[in-house]
């Protein structure tokens, strides 16, 4: 009877925890980086500065992307493209001036010089 008492209990709680990790791993998936190809439209260099608070750089356009460098205050951006996401915010694409990566920046976090 004991044996029996003990199997099902194990039974329970592995089940359980089953159950909750099918949960956590279903819900845990994160947004993946994207390039430019994510671009609804297509810019020439425009030029553009960070903000006087200046602006978090993105894998992606979205907060719910990856956070890259910040820029700092005033700091040269080239956009490239823009796209617009689902809440209808607009998000370039481009260089941080003087770097070798491409990353996505609010456009409420920059300005043009």
């Amino acid at each position: 009877m004991r044996s029996s008492r003990l199997g099902k209990t194990l039974a329970t709680v592995t089940a359980a925890t089953a159950m909750a990790l099918g949960g956590t791993l279903m819900t845990a998936t994160g947004a993946s980086a994207v390039g430019g190809s994510a671009c609804s439209v297509n810019i020439k260099n425009k030029q553009m500065i960070a903000s006087s608070f200046g602006a978090q750089t993105w894998t992606g356009p979205g907060s719910s992307y990856t956070k890259k460098k910040k820029l700092s205050s005033f700091e040269g951006f080239y956009a490239r493209c823009y796209k617009k996401n689902s809440h209808g915010n607009k998000w370039y694409y481009g260089d941080p001036n003087g770097t070798s990566y491409r990353a996505w920046v609010y456009e409420g976090n920059l300005q043009t010089p």
